[in-house]
């Protein structure tokens, strides 16, 4: 594939200006005739009742049996470390598709990272889910693994149930991130990886730092030619615009959540939704080049629910 320079990438039609808005003309189409293409569709859905709002989103793609069969393990990766609004990933969208799953057939939910105390009970519903809550198995001991792909990034330490689950759906809050400017999908599958991968990544000295944002960006690129999610569900209810990831900072809330099986697609459209240009996001480039999505909105299908 073609090496995208940046300031090509800046320039191009795929993500210039409006370019990249996926808007109402597209999502005319479809309408709730069909379900949308799983390997060529974005869809969104606005609404207060997130649990609701996630079962009528996967309806868009024939539901959640179109990523998950009976018996099968199901890994879950949510971004939620942090305390502050906006910087994590709504729990009540993880425990909706943790049920979906398990309603599906799922022998086990896997959640991949450590779960900080509380972050359950945050969760309106957490009543109803808190049976389903106690028999989530979470990862604990890591495995370094080749990169073989990796231009950056040649090894990686990561949980070692990653690779053992059957399916593999990314959750993660629309964010700012200090050092490549978007947290998504792709930025988020660093919470699989060891503090010593994270580290190395920021920079190859092994030093913490938001500076070299080239080389963080070719990093993530890299982590993510390991695996590709199954599904991609990503929170826009409430997501900060600065000072990530932890924050605290601004936050806007399009009160949307997003679904696609194009972890790059999806974060060049949740970007934009929450006020990023795309073009200034490194990362994205940089997977494109691995062939890790599609960045394209010309060969995208948008439903808006």
């Amino acid at each position: 594939m073609k090496k995208i320079r940046r300031r090509d990438f800046l320039r191009s039609g795929m993500l210039a200006g409006g370019a990249v808005l996926l808007g109402p003309r597209l999502a005319g189409a479809f309408g709730q005739q069909a379900p949308v293409p799983i390997d060529a569709g974005i869809v969104t859905i606005s609404g207060d009742d997130p649990a609701k709002n996630v079962a009528k989103l996967l309806e868009s793609f024939g539901g959640i049996g179109q990523f998950v069969r009976s018996g099968q393990s199901v890994g879950l990766l949510a971004n939620s470390p942090w305390k502050n609004p906006g910087y994590f990933t709504n729990p009540e969208i993880v425990l909706a598709i943790a049920k979906l799953c398990m309603d599906a057939g799922a022998k086990e939910i896997v959640i991949f990272k450590p779960i900080p105390s509380g972050y359950w009970e945050k969760s309106n519903n957490y009543a109803a889910y808190e049976s389903m809550v106690k028999g989530f198995k979470y990862g604990s001991d890591r495995v370094e693994m080749d990169v073989p792909k990796g231009k950056a990034l040649k090894k990686a330490e990561m949980f070692r149930i990653f690779n053992e689950v059957d399916v593999y759906i990314s959750i993660p809050v629309a964010k700012h991130h200090n050092g490549v400017i978007f947290s998504g999908n792709l930025k988020g599958l660093m919470g699989v990886s060891s503090s010593k991968t994270n580290r190395y990544m920021h920079t190859p000295d092994g030093q913490y730092s938001y500076d070299n944002h080239e080389y963080l960006a070719q990093c993530i690129a890299d982590l993510n030619t390991l695996r590709l999610p199954d599904l991609c569900v990503i929170d826009a209810i409430e997501c900060a615009t600065t000072n990530g990831p932890a924050g605290p900072g601004d936050v806007v809330k399009p009160n949307k959540i997003i679904a696609s099986k194009d972890p790059l697609a999806s974060d060049v459209y949740a970007a934009r939704l929450i006020g990023f240009d795309p073009g200034d996001i490194l990362t994205f480039p940089r997977a494109y080049e691995h062939g890790l999505g599609q960045i394209d909105p010309g060969k995208l299908k948008l439903v808006e629910l």
